[in-house]
């Protein structure tokens, strides 16, 4: 070996160089990396570095011809792309002390049979020895041949391969040495290429995939498997193991869990498996199970039946037939049953074997002489069968050859066809005979002409013959039987929900219940398999009676699970149809031909011939028939799977492209394209027009509006722009106007609208604030000033006089640069915010004033938003200083103005107010008619603050009038709005009464504390010290002095900046405390300054509310009396 660095031959043994002083190393013969010496594998590309025989030749003598015929038609792909994988890593323990015992042939010779030992236990369920060096080896499970269950067949070959070298150990050619193996598994992306002459996979590792795997092979004690959390979660039900470790792997950060392999578990079908983990309730299959049993109970009158269930993979076909025969277990009925593999499909017979030797009862292992014995005394049961069909039967379970001699292959071929007809038939005179064959997709030739000689046999049979098979599987026999197509439909979302709260043990929050039946999109396997891994990775916590979701909705992904399982069905498909679905996937859900043929221009595909065979395939098809060129993925996870296996660097470029032909092709006005435009250049590799197309998304959206969309959009321009603020070289000042832009669009939105979080808007704001002041932009500055400051009033409530004196500084900024409407604008802001701290008058003397100054500008004349703003901040100022007549006048005629303007915005906001004041006023019908429709138009636009509002006046109303609610959705709303968009007075007193009366007392508490940590200002406080009061006097007695002591805030403050109806609310809660402690005196008393208040007022809620309490106190005493 020559040294890297001067070329001088290399001292054996020695670490450094004798000529030069490098230290050993040499270059890879693969991808000629350089590699110390002591390495057995490249770390670049993975291959071995043993150089006593070249590895491919080792690897390829090895392969059995129907594998290599296997992998030779497998469809390769066009171009690199990423998988899911599993890598297994197979290392001999103790080869240097084995080698020094034995004679360096003798040590060859056993290397090489304990290597043919492993190459056949993997290439048994086609896993594919990639790299070899000297006696350790590494093999992949899921490429190039696709496999739905490649983590299941990595730990059948480890299993198998410890096995195999424990009854070698005990034969002559061990030689008395217990040779032992480390394995470790782990699952996870790599990025594979096309397969060589050699059959060797070429790969590059993605991450620490292939390096987990290695290092859990190094980790494990001899004899030992270990495979990585993430391959124990695709093969938990099937195998047992025990949880090993946490190890310190070198690379990692945290102790990496591992499991130690036992061996497979008993349970072995999916059904058995889904019984041992707990099965889920059948939901929208009544229908198809009524079919079945009917069809059954035609079969046990004679008239024979054959059923086919079709469904995609995990529709529930196999639940579907579970249920059947749990319907009819009480029943006299024969099964044979066999399931059908993509493992077994090579091996003739498979799933008749398997179904006969079940049906006979037949041990794995079990002698000749006893499996005959059993076959023999089965078929005495039968009138006459043993002596003709005792032969056959042993010939197809190989139990002996008892064929005659000299009878030609293919009539012994054509009797045992006969016998097992005949045996089904004679099983059937004396019960009912249920076959049940599954995953028919996956069965072998022999298999099917056996099927459909029995089918043509069975007409005047007691049979039913069940099978299952995928919607791309196309039956050819002919049946004499009644033949019925069950049909498998997506689940609708009512059935989806009942699964997904099944399995996460509750009801989810709304916002992801509608991301889970949105990627589920009707498939039972799927939703669980979503929801089981939300639970397992901690994005669910329960508490309080309810699940909450710790992280954000958009980072719910796609499980291995059902990753694994779209993957295979993609890898099936010719390379160019693949190619095609991939590209096409880039586009979104839905795309056209046209544009994708463009994009695949120059790769010599016909895109109108792939798209024909993904339709056939069921993976698109056309949007609608009017419209032939355009086209959609038919399940939104396979759109996402086929996306996700484009390398990055081609899926920035592919997205460019897009970007470019929207741009060339369609309207400059259409909203969807310009949102389009924006998410694929965001996705490319030029921030500049990525930044420019985000912006103008955000400004189309905020114009809509759709202000969910808007901060969307500014955010994602906001984090792509900000960073150039700060890297090397600096931006220059185009750049910079781009950031500000962005900043100021996101904090406005989010301040006044709701949609994203206040930490985020903060960092954003002082950051927009000194770029504002670089950049020289007065106007800017003084509203970042303005919404930095509302920003802090809605957070921590020690920052509320902080967050007014920020925004009187922004107001100040533009006075100077006599910039009117922006003070205009500000001062508007301000009202608001002197009604949160309780300073009606002045409040009332601002907005006023802004109204008025807006309508001498002819603002109300042009309609403008800022105008419609400032009218609804009169409305919220007038209802909050209890001047509900003021309140519901200007909010009719707001109402009535909006939509000439097309401002939805004030439309939702006057609807809210209305409903507020009928709300008030008992009018619990209208309160609900104008609740339902600010909250319709709430949810259209995204206004997470006119979400929170009407869907508490909506619940609460709709509690008055005795009408169904769905509480929890709108508890929903309301605990996400205060999460999300500050806190109003109203949401901190009415949403809490509506959750105390539907029984949600946690819920309440935690919303009512989470408001008071947010509550600044002093009107807030009161409302939300009331609320405090209303959830602690529910709590029970132990909670009497705490009640009293939030009630007794309340009104101190109430009474101090004059809040009349929130002293009604605290002279109420005491009066109700007051009775609960007997205290009926004190009751009469704060009842009575209350009645005065509601009467003055027309508080008629409230004033109701009092009446009904001095009511029962008088029966009580009448009672007493």
């Amino acid at each position: 070996m020559q040294c890297v660095s001067c070329n001088a031959e290399l001292i054996p043994g020695k670490r450094f160089c004798a000529q030069c002083g490098a230290e050993s190393a040499r270059r890879c013969p693969n991808c000629g990396a350089t590699v110390q010496a002591r390495f057995r594998f490249c770390p670049d590309c993975g291959a071995g570095l043993d150089g006593s025989e070249p590895p491919a030749n080792r690897l390829a003598e090895h392969i059995p011809d129907e594998l290599a015929q296997k992998l030779r038609a497998a469809p390769r792909p066009a171009l690199e792309e990423r998988k899911l994988v599993t890598v297994l890593f197979c290392d001999l323990v103790g080869s240097t002390a084995i080698a020094e015992r034995l004679d360096a042939e003798e040590y060859r010779d056993l290397l090489e049979q304990y290597m043919a030992l492993a190459f056949r236990e993997i290439y048994a369920v086609e896993g594919i020895v990639n790299t070899l060096a000297g006696d350790g080896l590494m093999a992949l499970f899921g490429a190039p041949i696709a496999h739905e269950d490649a983590p299941h067949r990595a730990v059948r070959a480890a299993l198998a391969i410890r096995d195999a070298l424990a009854a070698f150990n005990a034969t002559p050619a061990a030689g008395g040495l217990e040779l032992q193996v480390r394995i470790g598994i782990h699952t996870g992306p790599v990025i594979v290429g096309t397969v060589g002459n050699d059959l060797k996979m070429d790969y590059t590792a993605v991450g620490d995939t292939t390096n987990l795997a290695a290092r859990l092979q190094a980790t494990a004690r001899p004899g030992t498997i270990l495979i990585s959390h993430a391959t124990h979660r695709l093969v938990r039900d099937a195998f047992l193991a025990e949880l090993a470790g946490p190890f310190t792997v070198k690379g990692k950060r945290e102790p990496v869990v591992a499991y130690e392999i036992r061996g497979a578990s008993a349970a072995t079908s999916p059904m058995a498996i889904a019984e041992a983990r707990g099965m889920t309730p059948l939901v929208g299959r009544s229908v198809e199970l009524s079919q079945l049993t009917t069809c059954f109970e035609r079969a046990r009158e004679g008239l024979a039946q054959v059923v086919a269930v079709v469904g995609d993979a995990g529709s529930g076909k196999s639940r579907l037939i579970y249920e059947f025969k749990q319907r009819v277990a009480g029943e006299p009925v024969a099964y044979f049953e066999a399931r059908c593999s993509a493992l077994g499909q090579s091996i003739p017979y498979a799933p008749m074997i398997d179904m006969l030797r079940q049906h006979f009862g037949l041990a794995s292992g079990e002698t000749a002489h006893s499996a005959c014995g059993r076959i023999v005394a089965r078929l005495a049961e039968l009138d006459g069968a043993s002596e003709t069909l005792h032969p056959h039967l042993c010939r197809l379970l190989a139990v002996h050859d008892a064929g005659p001699a000299g009878v030609p292959p293919e009539e012994q071929r054509q009797e045992t066809f006969e016998a097992v007809a005949k045996l089904v038939f004679l099983t059937s005179q004396r019960h009912p005979v249920v076959m049940i064959l599954e995953d028919l997709h996956w069965m072998d030739d022999a298999s099917r002409e056996m099927i459909a000689l029995a089918m043509a046999r069975m007409h005047s049979a007691r049979v039913t013959l069940i099978v299952s098979h995928r919607p791309d599987y196309q039956p050819t026999w002919r049946s004499t039987a009644a033949l019925t197509h069950l049909n498998l439909r997506p689940l609708t979302d009512d059935d989806i929900r009942a699964i997904m709260r099944t399995v996460a043990g509750g009801r989810l929050p709304t916002a992801l219940e509608a991301r889970i039946l949105a990627k589920a999109e009707g498939n039972p396997f799927f939703t669980e398999e979503i929801t089981r891994t939300l639970v397992e990775d901690g994005f669910l916590l329960r508490g309080d009676g309810h699940i909450r979701l710790t992280r954000p909705v958009d980072e719910v992904g796609i499980p291995d699970t059902v990753h694994e399982l779209i993957g295979a069905r993609l890898d099936r498909l010719d390379p160019e149809t693949k190619r095609v679905a991939q590209v096409a996937a880039v586009f979104g859900r839905q795309f056209h031909r046209v544009q994708l043929t463009e994009l695949l221009a120059g790769e010599g595909i016909d895109v109108a011939r792939q798209l024909e065979r993904l339709e056939l395939r069921g993976i698109v098809h056309r949007k609608h028939v009017l419209s032939p060129d355009e086209y959609r993925f038919g399940e939104s996870l396979v759109q996402e799977v086929a996306y996700e296996a484009l390398l990055l660097k081609e899926r920035r470029q592919l997205h460019e492209r897009i970007g470019v032909l929207l741009e060339r092709d369609g309207s400059d006005r259409d909203p969807a394209r310009i949102a389009l435009l924006a998410h694929h250049f965001s996705r490319g590799d030029d921030r500049r027009k990525a930044i420019a197309a985000l912006l103008r998304a955000a400004h189309n959206a905020e114009a809509l509006p759709s202000y969910s969309a808007a901060v969307a959009f500014y955010r994602q321009a906001w984090e792509l722009a900000d960073p150039a603020l700060t890297e090397s070289g600096g931006a220059d000042d185009d750049l910079k106007h781009a950031v500000l832009d962005a900043t100021l669009g996101l904090v406005r939105i989010a301040v006044l609208y709701g949609p994203s979080h206040h930490d985020d808007v903060e960092r954003a704001a002082e950051r927009g604030r000194a770029l504002a002041a670089e950049l020289g932009n007065v106007e800017a500055l003084a509203g970042l000033c303005a919404y930095h400051g509302m920003a802090l009033m809605s957070g921590a409530r020690e920052r509320f006089a902080e967050g007014i004196a920020l925004a009187e500084e922004g107001l100040a900024i533009a006075q100077r640069a006599h910039l009117e409407l922006v003070a205009t604008s500000i001062s508007r802001g301000l009202a608001w915010s002197y009604l949160l701290d309780g300073q009606f008058e002045l409040a009332r003397r601002t907005i006023d004033w802004v109204v008025q100054d807006l309508e001498v500008r002819g603002q109300r004349e042009l309609q403008t938003d800022v105008y419609f703003g400032a009218r609804w901040v009169r409305e919220g100022v007038r209802y909050g200083a209890d001047d509900l007549d003021g309140a519901a006048e200007s909010a009719r005629e707001t109402y009535e103005l909006a939509p000439t303007a097309g401002n939805r915005t004030a439309q939702s906001g006057s609807a809210a107010t209305l409903a507020q004041v009928y709300f008030e006023r008992t009018d619990y019908a209208e309160a609900v008619r104008w609740a339902d429709r600010s909250l319709e138009i709430a949810q259209l636009i995204g206004s997470i603050a006119g979400i929170r509002t009407a869907a508490a006046v909506a619940l609460a109303a709709r509690l008055e009038l005795g009408e169904p609610a769905n509480a929890a959705a709108y508890a929903d709303a309301i605990e996400e709005g205060l999460a999300q968009g500050g806190t109003l007075p109203l949401n901190s007193r009415l949403v809490i009464e509506a959750l105390l009366a539907v029984g949600e007392v946690a819920r309440a508490r935690r919303v009512a504390e989470i408001a008071s940590g947010r509550g600044g200002g002093r009107l807030r406080e009161v409302a939300i010290a009331a609320a405090l009061g209303d959830v602690m006097l529910r709590l029970g007695a132990a909670h009497w002095v705490e009640t009293e002591r939030w009630y007794a805030q309340a009104l101190a403050v109430g009474q101090a900046i004059g809040a009349r109806s929130s002293e009604v609310a605290a002279l109420l809660g005491l009066a109700e405390l007051a009775i609960a402690r007997d205290d009926r005196e004190t009751a009469r008393r704060h009842l009575a300054v209350a009645l005065g208040h509601c009467r003055e007022l027309g508080l008629r809620r409230f004033q109701a509310r009092a009446e009904r309490l001095l009511s029962d106190i008088a029966d009580e005493a009448k009672q007493l009396a």
